[in-house]
């Protein structure tokens, strides 16, 4: 069923707003630190809403709808991961890592504590996280635009990753952030609009409940239920930390203004992820009442295509666009700036200036962005790519970093810059060996046992080279 011409107008406006935007921010980026962490100068406001902009993206919309559709309310306990994710990130590693002065990227923070062969590891993996993260967003628009336009799967696609690619080349940073601003806007009074629209029209939350209590009081049930105590611990570890610290965030630190914008903004999202996650749960509940038997990723579609009035219809999936497209176009920024600043700039052409930087981080974005077209014309799945990937990002660069970061001040080195790159490999390793070939044996997640394996490696390297600590001046 496609659009009404009212909705499909609100979608190319939306569209083309965005495109203006990077057409603005274009104009303001004259070096390489205003395309790749806006001039170090944004205020709370932006921080916050770029933030919660990139992490709410089509994973926390669509996925998350199918996710209490298919399994109920326990969801939401382990959804609570992210808020504490959130909360521990922004109270304790946003403001250090804004107080890194020359930090570009996740490579400049491992450099300094774990030296080149850290940077060089963990610039590849971030590398290769990030284009498969864009692959599944670029995937996530042709998905949500199919349905309801009627055109083809792969145009879409391609349509939605060029408007995106477009405006991210042309203002970097800036144009992420800004664009994020009205994203986020959008994302949210879309969603809320959507679910009192739904609430309102089922007679109130209390007949919803009573509803889907009718049909299964399993899906109302906040812990167990269909979910075994393996599954729980798994589910909550992926969200706890499948996306602390990663490429893109550390960017958004590393933007603020100051320490106290860096970790105001993110705490102040974590707060507001609580409001979302009811949000989105009861979508998923009134679906889970009013379309029983689809899949789940077609549920949010089908809930904006019958239950919603036309005008409210454009605006839900200029949401959901919004959602896909701001983190997408934050994890292509990253991408470019770690492929120029932490591999071209430090292995290709080490004499490259502000100029050169600038003008490599702009080819590697047009670069990344066509190759994520290509990757996502060959993917099967969105959310099963995506939670393949932050399986694997938890238990590799993650535990090291978050060490040295708290470990001291924030530009206090105390840990052994030899005990990151091999507790590196080592938790990378355990994580593909025990999901991929063990396949997970006496029910215990890749994840823990990545995790674990990391640990141990990271601390028998710290205690058996500690004392060979290089002497190095720390860069403000």
């Amino acid at each position: 069923m496609q659009i009404s011409g009212l909705d499909l107008f609100l979608l190319i406006l939306y569209l083309l707003v965005t495109l203006w935007i990077g057409y603005y921010s274009m104009k303001k980026v004259s070096s390489f630190s205003d395309y790749s962490v806006a001039g170090r100068s944004m205020p709370m406001s932006l921080i916050f809403a770029t933030i919660a902009a990139t992490l709410v993206g089509g994973g926390a919309t669509v996925g998350r709808v199918a996710f209490v559709y298919d399994t109920g309310i326990v969801v939401f306990l382990a959804l609570l991961g992210v808020v504490i994710s959130q909360l521990i990130i922004g109270f304790f590693f946003a403001p250090r890592i804004s107080k890194m002065k020359n930090v570009y990227s996740i490579g400049d923070i491992m450099e300094f504590y774990f030296g080149r062969s850290g940077q060089l590891i963990s610039s590849i993996l971030a590398f290769l996280f990030m284009i498969s993260i864009f692959g599944v967003q670029v995937l996530a628009l042709g998905r949500i635009l199919e349905p309801v336009i009627g055109l083809p799967f792969i145009t879409l696609t391609i349509i939605g990753a060029l408007i995106t690619i477009i405006y991210t080349w042309a203002g970097g940073m800036l144009a992420v952030i800004y664009t994020d601003a009205m994203q986020f806007i959008l994302l949210t009074v879309s969603i809320a609009t959507a679910a009192v629209i739904g609430v309102v029209k089922m007679g109130g939350m209390t007949e919803v409940i009573d509803k889907v209590g009718a049909i299964d009081p399993g899906h109302l049930v906040f812990f167990g239920g269909p979910w075994t105590i393996g599954v729980f611990i798994s589910t909550f570890l992926s969200f706890l930390l499948g996306e602390a610290l990663a490429p893109h965030y550390i960017q958004r630190y590393a933007a603020s203004k100051t320490a106290n914008v860096s970790k105001w903004g993110t705490v102040t999202f974590a707060i507001m992820y609580i409001f979302l996650t009811i949000v989105i749960m009861v979508i998923g509940l009134i679906g889970f009442v009013k379309f029983p038997g689809i899949n789940g990723d077609e549920v949010f579609v089908t809930y904006a295509q019958k239950y919603l009035p036309i005008g409210i219809i454009g605006l839900l999936f200029g949401g959901l666009l919004a959602a896909v497209m701001s983190t997408g176009s934050s994890i292509l920024n990253t991408a470019a700036v770690i492929f120029s600043k932490d591999i071209y700039g430090r292995y290709i052409n080490k004499n490259a200036d502000d100029h050169g930087l600038l003008k490599w981080t702009k080819y590697a974005t047009l670069i990344v962005g066509v190759g994520g077209v290509i990757v996502s014309l060959f993917l099967p799945s969105v959310m099963g790519l995506m939670l393949y990937v932050f399986q694997l990002w938890a238990p590799s660069i993650l535990p090291p970093m978050a060490i040295a970061i708290l470990w001291g001040g924030p530009l206090e080195r105390k840990v052994s810059p030899y005990a990151g790159p091999p507790a590196i490999i080592a938790g990378l390793f355990m994580t593909l060996l025990w999901l991929n070939v063990l396949g997970e044996p006496f029910g215990i997640p890749g994840i823990v046992m990545g995790i674990l394996t990391n640990l141990l490696v990271f601390f028998i390297t710290h205690f058996l080279t500690k004392d060979k600590i290089p002497s190095r001046p720390v860069e403000e």
